[in-house]
C-alpha cells in the first residue's frame, strides 16, 4: 500500500513516516506543500493519504483532496492542529476516514489505520 503523507512540519511528516513504517507500511513518500501533493500524486497514485489542512502558502490540503477526488477514490486521514468548526465543516465537504487533532500518537495513528485495513 502506498501512502502519501502531506504536511508542512517536516519534522512531524519524518515522524509520521517512521509510525507507518513501524505499523508495517513501507512504500511512503511525502510532500510539504499542496503543489508538490499534487505533483507527486500523478507519479505516485497513492492507496491512502494523511494529510494536514493547513500547508502555510498555497493551497490548503482540503483543496488538494478536493481535487484529488474529481478523479479518484483515495482515502484520506486528515492531520490537523484546527479543531475548530471551520475547519471541521470544510474537511466535511470532502470523504475521508478520521479527522486526528495534532499531537497524534502512534496507538491513535495505528487503531485507525486498523479500521481501514478491516474495511477494505
Amino acid at each position: 500500500m502506498r501512502v502519501l503523507i502531506i504536511e508542512d512540519d517536516m519534522i512531524l511528516a519524518l515522524s509520521l513516516e517512521i509510525m507507518l513504517k513501524k505499523i508495517g507500511y513501507t512504500e511512503v513518500k511525502k510532500a510539504h506543500t499542496g503543489e508538490k501533493a499534487l505533483e507527486t500524486i500523478v507519479d505516485f497514485e497513492p492507496d491512502l493519504m494523511l494529510v494536514d489542512i493547513f500547508l502555510g502558502a498555497g493551497i490548503s490540503g482540503i483543496d488538494v483532496v478536493k481535487k484529488v477526488q474529481e478523479n479518484k477514490d483515495v482515502p484520506v486521514i486528515y492531520i490537523t492542529g484546527n479543531s475548530d468548526d471551520y475547519h471541521r465543516k470544510q474537511a466535511d465537504e470532502t470523504d475521508y476516514l478520521s479527522y486526528l487533532v495534532k499531537p497524534i500518537t502512534f496507538t491513535e495513528l495505528k487503531k485507525v489505520l486498523q479500521k481501514e485495513k478491516a474495511g477494505s
